[in-house]
């Protein structure tokens, strides 16, 4: 029987390796129709004689071989031995002669290439989206369904749009809404900081706010909020600042546009090396392939190529072999908290969760913050459980969730004014309610000569179930500051300064791999 039991798991692994193989080379190539969400070889065009902004017009190079990134694989973002060519990629979105950007509304541009598929969005973009809280909160049950995908990107009302910053916004809905025909749109969530204006009630002052804030080329994809918005929204929670509460004007834009099954968050100074769509598709793509068995505890780690002969499936059995068949399996209980995932089956189902798309995809690891001494640590409330509560963070809030997630959230914000800080939310409601979570580790590099023992030693050196974790991870800010570590020269992070080095090299011409830089803002 035990030797059964070993060939199950051996066949397993080997099936569920194939499916990433399969699912990263169908998505190197950006027409390749992978199921929902594939590119479509004939796209709409920003306008009829702009016939550059087809996918098919992208030029790519091959990566010479070079050092690899210590943390992460490109091959899961996409081709790791193919780089997108900036200069053709990006030139055509610039402001010339041939090139007048003053007509362009990319929220029209949007609904037009939908090709009727789909029913326009821009209707709800006015100030009526923040109106009338819904009074019951009735929770969709389903899981592992897939729609449209929003991306929404946060920023500010005093946000600088700079001519490279518009470059790279009408390269990313290009890629994304153009590309797909619909399958994605894009937004913008606008913070604007004056409390005073009642952007929920006065139309005018609403209308008026959105002209000064936003330029005419992207107002009508633009959603304006405030925290007297969320405050109306969410009476029991005290925090409604960017800085606790990021999903909570997120959790709004699910209950009004449920027809997006899944949103992504990003920050406006995310900069891609690779052709977003397939970026996106491809963590998908991986996310839907991990079995449940153990998941969570592969999320607490960061993966280190050269430790495991550049296998992932070595890396998960390295897992296995460490928590055996004590992981998380399904909800994890604390008091008076009703979990809405799904009941686990029998622990002999290895593969459960394979095939099953993902509620919460996470691009850095999902630490338990007991114990890391993270200056959030000890933010929990409404719980029964107190400090006690089982959690997640993840540090970067860039993530894609389902709508039922965030929904779910909203509920428990709503009605027992449950919370924690942004870093944790997402993670810790997916945690609670047994949904399925999943850390895809995308290339990170750092400075030259740290070698991936020594990295290894600094950024995984937590306790067996959360070994990105652990007392005072240098990845997180504690209650005595920065620890000493390799994050200030990594390509992705929240306070790295190294990522517009990265972006410039490519901007000059370099042949990079798929890559994610964060944050950029020397633009």
């Amino acid at each position: 029987m035990r030797q059964l039991q070993v060939l199950r798991k051996l066949v397993l692994g080997t099936f569920i390796g194939f499916l990433i193989i399969f699912a990263h080379y169908l998505l190197q190539d950006p027409l390749s129709p992978f199921g929902f969400g594939g590119l479509r070889s004939h796209v709409c065009r920003i306008r009829p004689d702009w016939e550059d902004s087809s996918p098919s017009q992208l030029l790519y190079g091959t990566v010479e071989a070079n050092k690899l990134p210590v943390v992460g694989d490109a091959a899961f973002i996409g081709n790791p031995n193919r780089c997108l060519l900036a200069g053709p990629r990006l030139n055509q979105y610039q402001s010339s002669q041939d090139r007048n950007w003053i007509d362009v509304r990319w929220g029209e541009v949007q609904q037009r290439c939908t090709g009727g598929r789909y029913k326009p969005a821009t209707e709800f973009v006015t100030q009526d989206l923040w109106h009338q809280a819904p009074k019951e909160m009735e929770i969709e049950t389903q899981t592992g369904t897939r729609g449209r995908t929003a991306i929404v990107l946060r920023t500010w009302d005093d946000y600088n749009y700079s001519e490279a910053r518009r470059v790279w916004l009408r390269a990313l809905i290009t890629e994304t809404a153009l590309h797909s025909a619909g399958d994605y749109e894009v937004f913008l969530l606008v913070n604007v900081k004056n409390n005073d204006i009642r952007l929920d009630q006065d139309k005018t002052a609403y209308e008026q706010a959105l002209r000064e804030f936003v330029p005419e080329e992207f107002r009508d994809m633009a959603l304006l909020y405030n925290t007297r918005v969320l405050e109306s929204w969410y009476p029991k929670v005290e925090e409604h600042g960017a800085q606790d509460q990021m999903y909570q004007a997120l959790q709004i834009f699910s209950h009004k546009f449920r027809h997006f099954t899944h949103v992504w968050q990003l920050e406006m100074d995310l900069r891609l090396t690779s052709h977003v769509h397939t970026t996106l598709e491809s963590t998908v793509a991986f996310a839907r392939a991990q079995p449940r068995r153990n998941l969570w505890e592969r999320n607490g780690r960061f993966y280190i190529p050269e430790l495991y002969n550049g296998s992932y499936e070595a890396f998960a059995a390295a897992v296995d072999a460490d928590i055996g068949d004590t992981g998380i399996w399904g909800p994890v209980p604390t008091k008076d908290f009703e979990p809405y995932g799904p009941q686990p089956p029998s622990r002999s189902m290895v593969d459960w969760g394979v095939n099953e798309d993902a509620d919460l995809i996470s691009l850095m690891p999902m630490i338990d913050p007991v114990g890391t001494d993270w200056i959030y640590e000890d933010r929990v409330y409404g719980f029964a459980d107190g400090v006690a509560t089982p959690r997640r963070a993840a540090f970067v809030s860039m993530t894609r969730a389902s709508g039922r997630l965030l929904r779910l959230i909203s509920k428990a914000q709503r009605e027992r004014g449950q919370w924690v800080v942004s870093e944790a939310t997402l993670e810790t409601f997916a945690l609670l309610h047994g949904l399925k979570a999943v850390t895809v580790p995308h290339p990170i590099a750092f400075e030259d000569g740290v070698t991936a023992e020594a990295a290894d030693a600094d950024i995984n050196h937590g306790p067996a179930h959360s070994k990105a974790g652990g007392k005072a991870p240098s990845m997180s800010y504690t209650t005595g500051g920065f620890i000493p570590g390799p994050w200030f020269h990594a390509s992705y992070w929240f306070a790295a300064d190294e990522a517009p080095n990265y972006w410039h090299q490519y901007l000059d011409g370099k042949c990079m791999p798929p890559m994610l830089l964060h944050p950029v803002k020397d633009e």
